[in-house]
């Protein structure tokens, strides 16, 4: 990829900039959910320029907003900062009182905020990464710097002089030197081109490394902080790594993720074990992290979060306790799991929807980012019950005596039965649309309109416990169930509202439906686990979509899916609403859907932008090369399959590339933003776009020249 240019921004105090800024944030992004491109930031003269601290406008309490906090962080014992993506605002919270006590709008869309001595780095969806001092209740901005394509998340060095940034889209992590006084600006240290999208990431200070996650599939890579130089690239069986912390004797690193199994086909059976799809933590050693030619999987071990026919769909941030218990955010169910010492055993604490970030106010104090319902919950834990009872009874929700646990629910075979999903389930042909209707007296409302899902004491002990946008307090039990207390550690949950929203739109309710895993049977997955963030986790699935079962495709991006019907992999569904539908009754199996439903999540599908282009152009003389690599496109009449501006077509073609069930037809992926898969092909047989062209000379009709294959592949990487 071409190397980036980078450019520092300094403000000076203008009024417009308020104004702008305040516009901009509570009329245009309030409606933005996907972004593709960087927003690039004009570059000044450094020697004649000094930072200007720029304060940040006030948001007044009565503006409506959705919110969609993915970042919080720690200022102190009662502080805490919230970094809400879509209205690209900062909410600063009491902890003590859970009470917000401002909001601040920051002029982008927020994506990640860390602490920074007595100020924060946040990074923009808009392509950059901003520091705001916070020494008093006026939040200031005091420099930007521009950033790849699209920075997700950014740390901070121990010693606080420098940080890096993870730019998904555009595979780079960028170090950046911190100002070490007022007036100085910060400067870009180095940038790190991965062959993989970045996301997650976690510094090891004793070990000089930083280890970096795929944010799609299952990628790891190790950088040296010396010379920032790459020391190793491995995988890990799995896909959507969220989360990376380390363990409290610093000798192990623990990672949150998904494994889909591509021989396990969505029976009910597989599902409702986790055979098709693994909720799990790993527990990986530093010693083989930081060892290039060590495997990651030697010695390491691996944590079921989700067990005994109780799924836990979509594992997101860890964060280990003291004691050694891990806690993990379980997105998909909105619940927080606390995991046992020995991976045995987990207790499920309500949260609010899709709960992303996890931040240690104090060693027994935790507070808890929801993204989709814009709330946070603080969770207490104790070691002495009365704690809890005094805390319930303060608030009337329980008698005096009553403990902080339930009886067992007893295991109903019925509810898991497989008998009506059997093989003949699986015919496409004789799917009826009705199996999505409620009863006929059915207002319009989901069968779960109050996002109702299940929320347990322990992994073997399931507790209902309907999960609703606010909640003054829950308690839960932790740890052994001894009847007597002993060794038991009690928790209090409580939840507050981050401010009032506007009525949601179709899009909004299927934003929540796309990432709730009690669609699957059993909350083992959501469409996000396959489809991470509406791309790919690049893995193979037997979903049972192209008919039958026993010939795994590659999970499709469903980057810009409203535009590329028809539908699945060989194109049976020319109607959008008819592949969701299918999806639902064969690959998730979950709870039921109504029409409105199933229409609110296809809005959701037709929201998503394509792919942002993988490398644009950036010279004349590369601008020749990609004409070049177009007109070969066209004359070897790549455009018979792959043609208009969202390069595919509406029919099915024998491209020679027959599956395990003998297909021989398929319809054609759109090559929008190809560049950025890591397996091609319905198979993954090919590994990159080399493969296509060189090994596998993808329906080619003569030999290209080394030249030509440079051209072509240029081309397709600027699609």
């Amino acid at each position: 990829m071409n190397s980036s240019k980078f450019s520092i921004r300094t403000f000076t105090a203008r009024p417009s900039f308020v104004i702008v800024a305040l516009c901009t944030g509570l009329l245009g992004p309030a409606m933005v959910v996907w972004s593709n491109q960087p927003s690039e930031l004009s570059s000044v003269d450094r020697k004649g320029s000094q930072p200007v601290v720029t304060a940040l406008p006030l948001v007044s309490p009565e503006t409506k907003l959705h919110r969609r906090p993915v970042a919080v962080v720690a200022m102190g014992a009662n502080r805490a900062v919230v970094a809400n993506r879509r209205s690209g605002t900062l909410s600063f919270v009491n902890t003590e009182t859970l009470q917000v006590d401002s909001e601040h709008q920051l002029g982008g869309h927020p994506t990640d905020v860390v602490r920074s001595g007595q100020g924060l780095l946040i990074t923009e969806r808009e392509g950059r990464l901003s520091a705001v001092q916070v020494n008093d209740d006026q939040p200031r901005l005091q420099w930007q710097v521009a950033m790849p394509d699209e920075p997700a998340t950014v740390r901070v060095s121990s010693e606080g002089d420098w940080c890096s940034v993870c730019s998904t889209w555009a595979r780079r992590v960028t170090f950046v030197s911190m100002p070490k006084r007022n007036g100085q600006s910060p400067e870009v240290l180095k940038t790190v081109e991965l062959p993989f999208s970045p996301r997650e990431q976690l510094l090891l200070p004793e070990e000089a490394r930083l280890l970096v996650a795929d944010a799609f599939g299952p990628r790891v890579a190790v950088i040296r902080l010396d010379n920032f130089q790459v020391e190793s690239i491995r995988e890990i069986p799995g896909n959507n790594i969220r989360g990376l912390t380390l363990g409290r004797d610093g000798e192990n690193v623990y990672v949150t993720h998904e494994l889909i199994n591509e021989i396990a086909p969505p029976r009910s059976s597989e599902i409702i074990w986790g055979s098709m799809v693994s909720d799990a933590t790993r527990e990986i050693s530093i010693q083989s992290i930081v060892d290039p030619e060590a495997s990651l999987m030697s010695g390491s071990r691996f944590i079921a979060v989700g067990n005994n026919t109780r799924g836990a769909g979509d594992p997101n941030a860890a964060l280990m306790r003291h004691d050694g218990r891990l806690l993990v955010t379980i997105g998909g169910l909105g619940q927080l799991g606390v995991v046992e010492p020995g991976g045995i055993g987990v207790t499920r604490i309500a949260t609010g929807k899709r709960p992303v970030a996890i931040a240690e106010i104090s060693a027994d104090r935790f507070l808890i980012a929801n993204e989709l319902s814009d709330t946070l919950t603080r969770v207490d834990f104790h070691a002495d019950a009365s704690v809890v009872r005094k805390q319930l009874n303060e608030r009337g929700e329980t008698k005096q005596n009553e403990t902080p646990q339930s009886e067992s629910k007893p295991y109903d075979k019925e509810e898991y039965s497989s008998s009506k999903y059997e093989a003949e389930s699986y015919r496409t042909e004789d799917y009826d649309t009705r199996d999505y209707d409620l009863d006929s007296d059915d207002d319009g409302e989901s069968e779960d309109a109050d996002y109702e899902t299940q929320s347990y004491r322990a992994s073997d002990d399931p507790e209902a416990e309907p999960i609703r946008p606010v909640r003054k307090i829950a308690s839960y039990q932790i740890g052994p169930d001894a009847t007597n207390e002993i060794e038991a550690l009690f928790a209090s949950a409580t939840t507050l509202s981050l401010g009032i929203s506007p009525e949601l739109e179709p899009a909004d309710r299927g934003e929540a439906l796309f990432f709730d895993a009690s669609l699957s049977r059993g909350g083992w997955y959501s469409c996000h686990s396959c489809h991470t963030d509406g791309h790919t986790s690049g893995s193979l699935a037997d979903t049972l979509s192209d008919g039958g079962e026993g010939a795994p495709k590659r999970v499709l991006s469903l980057r810009g899916v409203g535009q590329t019907g028809p539908w699945a992999w060989i194109g049976d569904k020319s109607v959008i609403d008819e592949q969701v539908k299918q999806t639902l009754r064969l690959t998730m199996q979950g709870r039921r859907l109504n029409d409105r439903d199933v229409s609110d999540l296809v809005a959701f599908l037709k929201s998503i932008p394509p792919p942002p282009v993988f490398d644009p152009s950036d010279s004349e003389a590369d601008r020749l090369l990609l004409e070049e690599g177009r007109h070969l496109f066209e004359t070897l009449d790549c455009v018979a399959c792959h043609s208009g501006h969202v390069f595919t077509s509406d029919a099915s073609y024998d491209v020679g590339l027959d599956d395990e069930r003998g297909t021989k037809e398929f319809n054609p992926p759109s090559l929008r933003g190809v560049g950025h898969l890591n397996g091609l092909f319905h198979d993954l047989r090919a590994t990159s776009l080399e493969d296509v062209v060189g090994k596998f000379r993808h329906q080619l009709p003569r030999d290209l020249s080394e030249e030509e294959q440079t051209q072509l592949l240029r081309y397709l990487r600027s699609l």
